[in-house]
């Protein structure tokens, strides 16, 4: 199986799409404002491109009306959410898990052959940086592997690097 792990913020929504969209007059439906329609897009075509499974990694995995909200806005797949890990007390100090142990764990549950972190922010082991990381929305842009900089939201240059990272073997 192949996995696409998704946060939101950043990947579905940018703060170009916030500064030039439309808002929404119902608010019952805020949430509505939230994706850009073309990150969704790409995301459907990951999805139907590399027939890899959707995980939201995002906090917004914690929303019950998560599937709803999707429907409306066109991902109409399935999906699983990662599992929440708690923090620990060690010597006295707080350790907080990071994002990428929550992949880890959803990881040792479910048999991979590929998967790929769609974020913007870092908080991934270095393995997963390095070998399954797609940078959407950077807080500060930077060089990707290619060198180019990085722009906002689910791209389509992000896009075509999360199918490749899909199909490779490695």
């Amino acid at each position: 199986m192949k996995y696409v792990f998704l946060d939101i913020d950043g990947v579905l929504n940018h703060e170009e799409w916030y500064d030039n969209r439309v808002k929404s007059l119902n608010r019952d439906e805020w949430w509505e404002d939230c994706f850009d329609p073309e990150c969704v897009k790409r995301i459907n075509n990951i999805l139907q491109t590399t027939q890899a499974r959707l995980v939201v990694s995002s906090s917004w995995r914690w929303d019950k009306e998560l599937k709803r909200y999707f429907k409306k806005v066109g991902i109409t797949t399935d999906f699983d959410i990662t599992p929440t890990i708690p923090r620990k007390q060690k010597h006295g100090q707080t350790i907080w898990p990071i994002r990428g142990d929550e992949i880890e764990a959803f990881l040792k549950e479910h048999p991979c052959e590929a998967y790929v972190i769609l974020d913007d922010d870092t908080d991934f082991t270095e393995e997963q940086l390095a070998n399954h990381f797609v940078h959407c929305c950077p807080d500060y842009p930077s060089a990707s592997k290619e060198g180019h900089i990085d722009e906002t939201g689910l791209t389509d240059r992000k896009m075509n690097e999360a199918i490749q990272i899909l199909n490779s073997t490695k």
